[in-house]
């Protein structure tokens, strides 16, 4: 077998199939409710899609005083590393060489999203996405950090 070909069987065989997806709702008081939501593929060559989001669904209120999702991407597997492209409105934080935080507030919006693309090394085994939202709905309602993790299946 070839150098090419068994780097092509590994990636096969260690990339799950199929997309990757966690979301929860919980709700809050006044009747809404919070949810939170992780996707990224799961198969991939090169490069992996990936997107997150917390919201706000109801309308007592429609929009929040402001509304946060922050998005943990990570490389699984050994020596692994990761590169990770964002949208321009968030912002990114390496936090290690297999893991970068990416974090968006969004004010008067029921909605905090976030997306791009994460490109893994050659030797990562799968990768993953951790999803959490928190936000200020009301001057009295405060939602704490509440999260979903999609892992490798």
């Amino acid at each position: 077998m070839s150098a090419a070909a068994a780097v092509a069987a590994v990636v096969l065989v260690t990339s799950p199939a199929g997309a990757t997806s966690a979301s929860s709702q919980w709700r809050i008081p006044g009747g809404d409710l919070w949810e939170v939501n992780a996707w990224h593929c799961a198969t991939y060559w090169d490069t992996c899609d990936w997107t997150a989001s917390a919201k706000l669904l109801g309308n007592s209120p429609a929009n929040a005083i402001w509304i946060n999702n922050r998005t943990e991407l990570e490389a699984h597997g050994p020596n692994v590393s990761i590169e990770i492209s964002k949208e321009p409105k968030a912002t990114l934080t390496m936090v290690s060489e297999s893991m970068g935080q990416v974090t968006w507030t969004n004010n008067n919006a029921w909605i905090a999203d976030n997306s791009g693309t994460m490109d893994p090394s050659w030797s990562t085994v799968y990768v993953s996405t951790r999803s959490c939202g928190s936000g200020q709905v009301t001057p009295d309602i405060f939602v704490s950090e509440k999260c979903v993790y999609a892992g490798a299946f």
